[in-house]
C-alpha cells in the first residue's frame, strides 16, 4: 500500500482547513487528557459490560445473538471515540 505518508507528499495536500482538522480528529490517537476523562472512558466500557454479559447469559445462542454482541462492541467502539476525540468543527453541543 503507498500513499502520501508511505511516498514522502504532503498528507494534507489538497485539503481545506476543516478536512485537515477532521482528518486529525479521525485518525489521530487522542489519549486521555485528564483524569475526568479517563474515569469516563472506564464507566462506559463498564456499561457495556454489564449489557454483554446479560446478553451473554439470557440470549440463545445463534446469528442475532451474534450480531447483538457485534452491535454491542460497535457500541463501546463508537462510545469510547466520542469521550476521545475533539468535537467535530461546527458539530452538535453535548445533549442533542
Amino acid at each position: 500500500m503507498t500513499g502520501p505518508a508511505q511516498s514522502g507528499e504532503d498528507l494534507y495536500a489538497g485539503l481545506d482547513e476543516r478536512q485537515r482538522y477532521e482528518l486529525d480528529r479521525r485518525c489521530d490517537h487522542h489519549p486521555p487528557v485528564n483524569l475526568e476523562q479517563a474515569e469516563a472512558h472506564g464507566r462506559w466500557r463498564a456499561a457495556v459490560k454489564v449489557v454483554m454479559a446479560e446478553a451473554m447469559r439470557s440470549l440463545p445462542p445463534g446469528r442475532e445473538t451474534s450480531m447483538v454482541l457485534t452491535s454491542l462492541d460497535d457500541a463501546l467502539m463508537y462510545g469510547n471515540a466520542a469521550i476521545a476525540r475533539p468535537p467535530m468543527s461546527g458539530g452538535r453541543r453535548s445533549g442533542h
